[in-house]
């Protein structure tokens, strides 16, 4: 925040911090996430895809855990990049295109259909509906 500011814009800007930090300690108590062909052993930093183990970097690992938590919901390049490298990230948008072009190698998900890019936001996990039958 900049100075100078009013105490109901620093109460706001608490409330919302505080919101989201409850509903980040919601899934922390994790050992495993799901997220379709996705697993996350959180314990062992181990992941698979379609039950194929993936030889992700800590920081892979970790960007993927984040939108694994989110599964469907466009994720913020600034969320990610404070949650995953910290605050003084938040910037730093080049690192995502790079993390996102190996980590999409790695899952054979060159057309990103399960790691997607919004342009103008940030990225997601999508899990692409079963095909129905009828």
């Amino acid at each position: 925040m900049t100075k100078p500011f009013g105490m109901r814009e620093l109460d706001a800007r608490l409330r919302v911090s505080l919101r989201h930090h409850a509903a980040d300690a919601d899934t922390e108590h994790l050992t495993e996430l799901t997220a379709g062909p996705l697993t996350l052993d959180l314990v062992h930093y181990q992941a698979t895809y379609h039950d194929q183990p993936l030889d992700l970097t800590p920081k892979e690992f970790d960007f993927l855990a984040y939108l694994a938590r989110h599964v469907g919901k466009v994720c913020t390049r600034r969320m990610i990049l404070e949650s995953v490298w910290g605050p003084a990230y938040a910037n730093e948008q080049h690192y995502l295109k790079v993390y996102a072009y190996r980590i999409r190698k790695k899952l054979h998900d060159e057309a990103g259909r399960f790691l997607q890019n919004d342009p103008s936001v940030g990225y997601r996990l999508t899990i692409e509906p079963a095909a129905t039958t009828g």
